[in-house]
């Protein structure tokens, strides 16, 4: 009698066990899904309509390290047609920087919270975030991230290309100095030898007419060809509106010995609209290879 109700008990322990490892893991999932900023950046509908068109055709010359995309979702083109450069290279984390457009909060902000899009959650690397809070080069801020779209309109974009990557976001006030930017730069410089890719979200002139715009970027490039900072840091909105966000890739991608890059695509708002009579913002995708 005795071995029976031996053999019943652990038969019993160990369904209470697995019972136990499931409800974790049911937990774990549910507070993944909880400490989510809510996905309403880019509804599926607008998602689809351009990572379904065809591709602009801008083959890879080497290992992607970093590059600058549009936040305006007006550009989801652009942004669609470089966050598929790295479909095949499969980057494990993207570091995404950007404005803070409302100067909420402090003046760098990160966070922990993984972020709800259409297609599933992208998750946050949080060890990186950490790292970096530790340190004291960012404070931690969910709430003021989680209503900023330079960091938001991109992730649908990435999980929907590169559902496995995990991200590090960052935001800036717009009047952080190089000073307080070099320092972020020394702390990522081992990440991005690693499987890593910077990425800054930026868009470039506001509210000028087309014309207007398009001289604009012709100097706008001009400076960030001569890797020029100190003229970057005295841009106003009529130019690009995040000199921080746009210098901590550069920067990055200098300390790495990368000096040169490709621009992928230069518009803006009243070309896409076909309107030479409206204000418009200005965008740029560039690109910076390793090995090129």
């Amino acid at each position: 009698m005795k071995r029976p109700l031996i053999i019943l008990l652990i038969i019993l322990l160990l369904f209470a066990l697995s019972g136990c490892q499931k409800n974790d893991k049911i937990a774990g999932k549910r507070e993944e899904v909880s400490l989510a900023h809510p996905g309403s950046f880019v509804p599926q509908k607008e998602l689809y309509r351009y990572v379904g068109r065809e591709k602009k055709e801008n083959p890879v010359q080497g290992k992607v390290k970093g590059g600058i995309v549009p936040h305006h979702l007006l550009a989801g083109a652009l942004i669609a047609d470089f966050i598929s450069l790295l479909a095949e290279q499969k980057p494990e984390v993207i570091i995404i920087v950007g404005p803070n457009h409302k100067n909420a909060g402090a003046k760098i902000i990160s966070g922990l919270y993984n972020w709800e899009t259409s297609e599933g959650l992208v998750k946050t690397e949080r060890s990186i975030v950490n790292q970096l809070h530790q340190k004291g080069l960012v404070v931690l801020d969910d709430k003021v991230l989680s209503q900023e779209h330079s960091i938001g309109t991109i992730l649908p974009f990435i999980k929907h290309y590169l559902p496995e990557t995990r991200i590090v976001p960052i935001i800036f006030h717009h009047d952080v100095s190089l000073k307080e930017i070099d320092p972020l730069v020394q702390e990522l410089a081992p990440l991005l030898k690693e499987n890593a890719v910077i990425l800054g979200s930026v868009d470039f002139s506001h509210y000028l007419m087309r014309r207007e715009a398009e001289a604009k970027d012709v100097f706008t490039l001009k400076v960030m060809k001569d890797f020029n900072y100190t003229t970057l840091f005295h841009l106003g909105n009529d130019h690009l509106d995040s000199p921080p966000s746009l210098a901590l890739v550069f920067r990055s991608m200098e300390k790495m010995g990368l000096k040169y890059f490709r621009v992928l695509d230069n518009t803006n708002s009243g070309v896409i609209l076909q309107n030479d009579f409206i204000e418009t913002t200005s965008y740029f995708t560039l690109v910076f290879e390793e090995g090129k």
